[in-house]
């Protein structure tokens, strides 16, 4: 990369970095970016265009720092996907597009948290929202001040997000053990949140999410009627001396409730009851909801006076979904959504590096809903995050045998197919091509499992969060050769059925149990629904 013509000394900067990211600058031989503004661009619009011949070169419009850093994605894109950028204006249809760590287990690391920056810009997102769920200083200790080492790092974290284009937001969760009727625990969030305001943070979050659903405090029973009525009284009192400390500040509240057709008691109640200008946060029909639609959108805004602003727990895995890799694209959000939302956070992983696979995929669809595609996004991001095409090819192998998650997409569509193939031909007297396909299939994914333990693999921390994942794979191929093995031996019935032993019908029951005492969830039911099918035709032959 040559020349950076026309940009400001913070664009400079900028690019300097994002250039060290992303090698495919240097290795395209791209020459030389033409910066120029346009004031009739919004805040975060530009104009891109990219001539890909042997002399590559680009313009970029815009009027803002922000247009600035998204029209760089837009280039890197066309370098990646090696398609041409016309003259065409680029613009995102949330207005917030954000990633909250709210996560129950542990927290990223700092280090963690400063890279993320730069890789949720790269994404197209431009909120980060700190809200660690097993951090004692989120939501066990809420009353203390903020120590000097933690506002530091935060101050740090702001830096580096307006760097990226990205603003820091801070949420306390004070519900466990607050007391909604005092003034004191009013006073006692606002010593934090003066303290964060005191270093930049302009953007704030309470919550009151997974605490007991019945009043605690003999003050708080005699004073309210209800749970609802004291959250709101809370709530607004918080957000009136938050805004009489600076009228740019803004709240988010999450409600003890936040997940339904918002047509219960308490979040109807509870909204109506909240200042109008406080954000309501949403989570959809479940926790992890399978879809989001325009039409639950409308029924929250009739029925609590407030246009949700999303919490979208995917690809987050905690809790019950601990044994599951969220790995897969974003699915079942509706075009449009953006129109009836006031922006959409992402909760993710404690899984850093992996979870940027999904939050590539949703930096997408925020970006543009009406042209997103999941599995597009998807193999755009493994080509975003992995130069190395042997080892993108593997990992890519893995992560889609991991396919699974509570958007109700189809498991391990690879194996599952396998599957699929095999188990007809051993049904129709082909038993020899069956287990010809499961040997090919298990062999690639041994030869994946060698890639991804090699010492040269490019990306260890993948290997290394992924480490349950790859066990099992590397259990099931070795596992699944033996299942090629009983294939090629059984023998064929005057019926068409198979012909099997005793022993073969031991050796499936003994795989199965094996592979059963893992709760590590990968290649969804199928695997097991397979193997019992076997099992059993084999049974039936030593019975008939």
């Amino acid at each position: 990369m040559n020349d950076l013509l026309g940009a400001t000394a913070a664009e400079n900067a900028l690019f300097t970095s994002f250039i060290e990211r992303h090698q495919v600058f240097s290795n395209s031989g791209f020459n030389e970016i033409i910066v120029s503004d346009n004031s009739k661009l919004g805040p975060e619009e530009s104009i891109v265009n990219t001539s890909l011949s042997s002399i590559k070169t680009s313009t970029i419009e815009r009027s803002t720092y922000a247009g600035f850093r998204y029209a760089l994605n837009i280039l890197l894109k066309s370098l990646l996907t090696n398609v041409a950028i016309t003259d065409h204006k680029h613009s995102p249809k949330f207005k917030l597009r954000g990633v909250i760590e709210g996560f129950y287990g542990t927290p990223w690391s700092h280090e963690q948290r400063l890279r993320g920056l730069a890789h949720f810009s790269d994404f197209g997102f431009n909120r980060y929202l700190l809200a660690p769920k097993d951090d004692p200083w989120h939501r066990y200790d809420w009353r203390s001040a903020l120590s000097e080492g933690f506002l530091n790092r935060v101050s740090e974290l702001i830096a580096e997000g307006r760097k990226n284009g990205i603003t820091v937001a801070v949420a306390i969760s004070p519900g466990l053990t607050v007391e909604y009727s005092e003034a004191r625990d009013v006073k006692a969030i606002m010593v934090r949140f003066k303290q964060l305001h005191s270093i930049g943070v302009r953007e704030f979050g309470l919550f009151l999410d997974d605490i007991p659903a019945r009043l605690q405090s003999e003050n708080d029973i005699a004073r309210f009627n209800s749970i609802m009525q004291a959250h709101s009284y809370y709530c607004n009192a918080v957000w009136a001396e938050l805004k009489n400390l600076d009228s740019e500040n803004t709240l988010a509240i999450c409600p003890m409730q936040y997940h339904g057709k918002a047509t219960e008691e308490y979040i109807t109640e509870f909204g109506r009851a909240l200042d109008p200008d406080l954000a309501l946060i949403w989570t959809g029909r479940e926790i992890c909801s399978e879809y989001l639609d325009i039409s639950d959108a409308q029924v929250f805004k009739v029925n609590t006076n407030h246009t949700p602003l999303y919490w979208d727990n995917y690809p987050v895995n905690d809790v019950a979904m601990l044994h599951e890799l969220h790995v897969g694209p974003i699915e079942g959000r509706e075009k449009g959504l953006e129109n009836h939302s006031l922006g959409y956070f992402a909760n993710p992983m404690d899984r850093f590096e992996l979870s940027l696979i999904s939050l590539s995929t949703i930096g997408d669809y925020l970006w543009d809903t009406q042209s997103y595609e999941p599995q597009v996004a998807w193999e755009y991001s493994l080509t975003l995050l992995i130069d190395n095409p042997g080892d993108r090819a593997a990992i890519r192998n893995l992560l889609r045998a991991c396919f699974e998650s509570c958007l109700r997409v189809h498991p391990a569509p690879d194996f599952s197919a396998m599957l699929e193939a095999a188990s007809f031909s051993w049904k129709t007297g082909k038993p020899a091509e069956a287990g010809k396909l499961v040997e090919t299939h298990c062999n690639q994914m041994l030869n994946d499992v060698a890639t991804m333990k090699s010492a040269k693999f490019s990306r260890p921390q993948w290997l290394e969060e992924s480490q349950k994942w790859v066990t099992k794979y590397e259990a099931v191929g070795t596992a699944f050769l033996e299942i090629a093995s009983i294939l090629n031996n059984c023998g064929i019935s005057k019926n068409s059925n198979l012909k099997g032993s005793v022993a073969d019908l031991a050796k499936i029951n003994a795989i199965r149990a094996s592979l059963n005492s893992d709760p590590t969830r990968i290649f969804g039911n199928g695997l097991d629904m397979t193997l019992a099918e076997l099992a059993d035709e084999i049974r039936w032959s030593l019975t008939a």
